[in-house]
């Protein structure tokens, strides 16, 4: 696996960055009720709106009200009628190094734990200074090759 630049993860954290301002700024508001609030602020009716966009009134209407799952083509074509554009981005709940990190984790976990099973079935105790210390190993060599960390165990 290639090993990302630093201009692309600065890239990335940028992107991520704006997407959960925008997110924030958005205070929970759907697309349909954006589409609506632009539309308003516009002076546009909806049949305006429809006609600019080669759509029915009535699916204007509808993706205003959520009443429907709107395709992303329709949506095109709402926002480019309101003079706008549509971008659509994932917005990570934390960031990468954090899910690797948690990920990494949560595998050398499920390895230790197996190994833990394996000692007690041999009458072995393991220390849980030494097992503190096997865990942080394999999250060290986990985050080696990111790779190993999607991996099905």
């Amino acid at each position: 696996m290639r090993k990302s630049s630093i201009s692309e993860k600065l890239l990335l954290e940028e992107i991520m960055e704006t997407a959960a301002k925008t997110k924030l700024a958005l205070r929970g508001l759907s697309v349909g009720a954006l589409i609506k609030k632009i539309r308003l602020q516009l002076g546009m009716s909806q049949q305006a709106l429809a006609k600019r966009a080669h759509v029915p009134q009535s699916t204007v209407s509808r993706v205003e009200q959520e009443r429907q799952d709107t395709s992303l083509s329709t949506l095109s074509k709402l926002l480019k009628a309101l003079s706008c554009d549509l971008v659509i981005t994932p917005v990570l709940k934390e960031p990468v190094d954090v899910l690797k990190q948690k990920q990494a984790k949560k595998v050398a976990q499920k390895k230790i734990h197996y190994l833990k099973g394996t000692m007690n079935l041999e009458d072995q105790q393991p220390d849980d200074r030494f097992i503190e210390a096997l865990l942080q190993e394999e999250i060290h060599n986990l985050l080696q090759t990111p790779k190993k960390l999607w991996e099905e165990q």
